[in-house]
């Protein structure tokens, strides 16, 4: 610290505020210049710089400066605005996590609903020629089981025993499909009694 700069910040320390308005006069468009071109925006740059001062005029009695007086209000500023650069870039990083996760989730269950789905239809074609037949006339067709007994030529006993079978079929070849909430509505809907 040259002789000059020390008797300055011998001033500032002891709450001289002409000599500290002075430098701040003196010294505060090279810090601000020095701010912006790490966050290239002026706004936060003034405020990093006019932070910096007051801690250094509210805090002058405490700080101990070896290198000159304007290397230790650079510094200062610079730290501040690494600092404001590396929390902004954790918050994008954790606002990209937010925005990523539910598309991440959404496309792991669509894979998961999709397997399923061929599992179902698989189980279903596997299924004896006139009991698969029923299922589908009462399932995808929606018909009544008198309806699907008078298109058959079929008892409707018969009718609803095959239905029992295919979804006793069903249920044993589709055992894990409670543990895929997104179909439970379809299950529910193939497995649910239908008359």
């Amino acid at each position: 610290m040259t002789p000059e700069e020390e008797k300055v910040w011998r001033s500032i320390q002891q709450k001289d505020g002409q000599a500290f308005e002075n430098f701040y006069r003196e010294h505060y468009r090279f810090f601000l210049l020095a701010a912006c071109k790490y966050l290239r925006d002026a706004g936060p740059a003034q405020e990093i710089v006019n932070d910096v001062f007051i801690k250094l005029w509210e805090e002058a009695e405490t700080i101990h400066i070896e290198t000159s007086l304007k290397f230790y209000v650079h510094r200062a500023v610079v730290n501040r605005c690494l600092n404001v650069l590396d929390r902004e870039k954790r918050d994008r990083e954790r606002q990209r996590g937010l925005i990523h996760l539910p598309q991440e989730v959404s496309e792991s269950r669509e894979m998961e609903d999709d397997e399923l789905k061929i599992r179902l239809y698989q189980a279903i074609d596997r299924l004896p020629e006139q009991c698969r037949k029923v299922f589908r006339m009462s399932r995808f067709e929606e018909l009544k089981q008198r309806e699907i007994a008078d298109k058959l030529g079929i008892s409707i006993k018969t009718v609803k025993n095959h239905i029992t079978y295919a979804l006793k079929h069903l249920n044993v070849v589709l055992g894990d499909w409670n543990r895929l909430p997104a179909w439970i509505g379809l299950i529910n809907y193939f497995f649910w009694p239908h008359r």
